[in-house]
């Protein structure tokens, strides 16, 4: 039985519904038809001229992007900009594209979890409801009015808060943490010896998501990217910041929605292959003396 984008829409709904997206965003199938046949589907950060090459390669279908494809109004399409020659690459290859976005992002087990659980954090709540005063004050023998007292019990927002099973110097935990995201560098604000336990994080460009770290009382703050001026009210405080860069803290999230859907479409016993684009890395080089 042949199977159609519509039906993987629905699948890719339960996983990350696209009502959980910002407003300002655009997600969902944004390139093709939901009545398209779908043998192979390829999972990926972005949809490069590379993506796309080894996508007609490969034979695929369907492409899940985590950044849209198509973000910003277009009047139109032609080969004259670079967004036209995607789009008309995807057209004429009958390859649909959806694209999971900021609803990924927030939902249960998206890029926000995922970088969070890498970074060993246990009692994870969302940043903007913080960790509970009563969970997180027992266990660190803190005072209660520095940490934020709101609770959470779902998910569906930016932002990651929790703490370590036990205080790291900020340096030996960045070190961890570079091994566990697979990448060799990490720019930083704080004492290498400061102490580390409640941590907060955001994938990708969560520069503004900094005062909200600060106010809910953590050590530390992650993220994949932070403008030059939000970076400055990190020096008055006494919470360390850590940028690992975007790709960093987002690909391991991809990598995760492919083994998802592989395994829900082996339970379905769909006759769908779900694979990643080879050699995918990124697009930054780090020249070091």
């Amino acid at each position: 039985m042949s199977h159609q984008v519509k039906d993987i829409i629905k699948l890719m709904e339960d996983i990350a519904p696209t009502h959980l997206a910002e407003p300002w965003d655009n997600v969902g199938l944004l390139v093709g038809s939901e009545q398209a046949s779908v043998d192979k589907i390829m999972v990926t950060l972005d949809v490069t001229d590379d993506v796309i090459k080894q996508a007609v390669y490969e034979k695929v279908d369907l492409i899940i992007s985590h950044h849209p494809v198509l973000f910003q109004a277009i009047k139109e399409i032609n080969d004259t900009t670079k967004t036209g020659s995607t789009l008309l690459q995807l057209i004429h290859s009958g390859i649909s594209v959806y694209s999971a976005h900021t609803n990924f992002d927030k939902a249960k087990g998206g890029t926000d979890d995922t970088l969070a659980e890498l970074l060993e954090l246990r009692n994870i709540s969302p940043l903007k409801l913080g960790l509970s005063t009563e969970n997180v004050a027992a266990q660190l023998d803190v005072s209660s009015s520095n940490i934020n007292s709101e609770t959470s019990s779902g998910f569906g927002s930016l932002g990651r808060i929790g703490q370590l099973a036990e205080p790291l110097c900020l340096e030996e935990y960045l070190k961890r943490i570079m091994k566990a995201l697979g990448t060799d560098s990490v720019d930083f604000i704080g004492d290498p010896a400061l102490k580390i336990q409640v941590v907060t994080s955001c994938t990708g460009a969560g520069g503004d998501f900094i005062e909200e770290a600060q106010k809910a009382g953590a050590d530390l703050f992650v993220t994949g990217e932070a403008k030059y001026h939000e970076q400055l009210p990190v020096l008055e405080g006494n919470m360390a910041l850590a940028v690992f860069g975007h790709y960093a803290t987002e690909y391991p999230a991809v990598l995760s929605l492919k083994r998802r859907l592989q395994n829900i479409i082996h339970a379905l016993q769909w006759k769908v292959d779900v694979i990643s684009p080879q050699d995918y890395r990124s697009c930054f080089r780090r020249l070091q003396e």
